[in-house]
């Protein structure tokens, strides 16, 4: 049984990595889930729990290699975008354990926002027109040239909508960019619809083996953020699209040249309909991974297989082998159901199914 370290263990990504894997009908994984939150370590769905340093401190690795070195581990999933991930990646040949992880320079390019922009649009993408925003005759520019005299601001580093927000007026995007010291490290965007979708890769050496799209239906807790973006989707349905599938491969190898592991796109339409992709992420999968595993498609285990050279099973499709319109809903307390939008009409209609 090979032996799996997941970090952050306690929160949503790691769950439902944890729960796609235990899900398997034969136990295949042994799975050690770290986190720092002494809390939440109630809440990981491990076979056995780890207190650990954060992935801020300077404690991180050397704990890290110590209980691998323990636990005689054969895998290690960061779950998180965030200093765990930076570090793992950075310090990576220190650490004896399998990551399936793209290059660190590649991780670079993904994680920054204002990067994968320039190399898309290079590459002839449809994208939001973008500026970096060093200055006051930056934010002067956009406001006078994107569509409506609106302008999306967000931080180029960070997930989950970090520090965005809309807005059509100057004043306010300059106090909100020096509230979080920000000149040089937002951008603005001309602001798109809010019909929003989500591609998922998994790449070895370059070459797609499996993906999913998903077409998200609402944010959650929408009404308690600036920008309406919280990183945690309510409802969603996959989605078949040729068009997402194409862009999404289009956009990843316009930004580096031999695609590895977990990547996945974020899209935002325009008001011709048209999907542009808006940001990158590599190395983990998001929090509604258990969604596709559920559903049928088991990622993370389909990932470990790639990872340890095995055989992975043959689908007639790697683009979205789901069938279109499976439905997901989730919320805080509740178990997450699995249906579809003709069970819900159904419901809606009186017709319980």
């Amino acid at each position: 049984m090979k032996r799996i370290i997941v970090t952050s263990a306690g929160r949503g990504p790691a769950i439902n990595f944890c729960r796609s894997l235990n899900m398997l009908k034969n136990k295949e994984y042994y799975i050690i889930g770290l986190e720092s939150n002494k809390y939440s370590l109630l809440n990981v769905e491990a076979d056995e729990r780890i207190l650990c340093p954060s992935g801020e401190s300077n404690e991180f690795i050397p704990f890290l290699k110590k209980v691998i070195q323990a636990s005689k581990a054969d895998f290690l999933y960061a779950s998180k975008t965030n200093e765990e991930l930076w570090k793992i990646s950075e310090y990576r040949s220190e650490l004896d354990v399998n990551l399936f992880l793209p290059e660190d320079k590649d991780i670079k390019i993904f994680e920054n926002k204002y990067e994968t922009y320039l190399l898309m649009k290079k590459a002839g993408i449809k994208v939001p027109r973008t500026i970096l925003i060093n200055k006051v005759g930056d934010l002067e520019v956009a406001f006078s040239e994107f569509k409506g005299n609106k302008i999306w601001l967000r931080e180029i580093i960070g997930s989950g909508g970090k520090n965005s927000i809309p807005t059509d007026d100057i004043n306010l995007a300059k106090s909100w960019i020096n509230r979080y010291n920000g000149w040089g490290n937002f951008t603005a965007s001309e602001v798109l619809t809010k019909r929003t979708a989500t591609w998922i890769g998994i790449w070895k050496d370059g070459n797609l083996i499996i993906s999913q799209s998903r077409e998200r239906l609402y944010w959650e807790y929408s009404e308690l953020a600036p920008s309406g973006v919280t990183g945690i989707t309510g409802a969603q349905i996959t989605k078949k699209s040729k068009l997402i599938d194409e862009i999404a491969e289009k956009a990843i190898k316009a930004c580096v040249s031999k695609p590895h592991g977990i990547i996945s796109v974020d899209f935002t339409y325009d008001y011709d309909g048209i999907p542009n992709p808006t940001e990158i992420q590599a190395s983990r999968f998001y929090t509604s991974i258990y969604f596709l595993a559920k559903a049928g498609l088991n990622l993370p285990h389909i990932m470990l297989k790639c990872a340890f050279d095995e055989k992975v099973e043959k689908f007639k499709n790697k683009y979205s082998p789901l069938e279109d319109n499976l439905l997901w809903v989730k919320f805080v307390d509740c178990l997450p159901k699995l249906s579809t939008l003709d069970d819900l009409d159904k419901i809606i209609k009186g017709k319980e199914v």
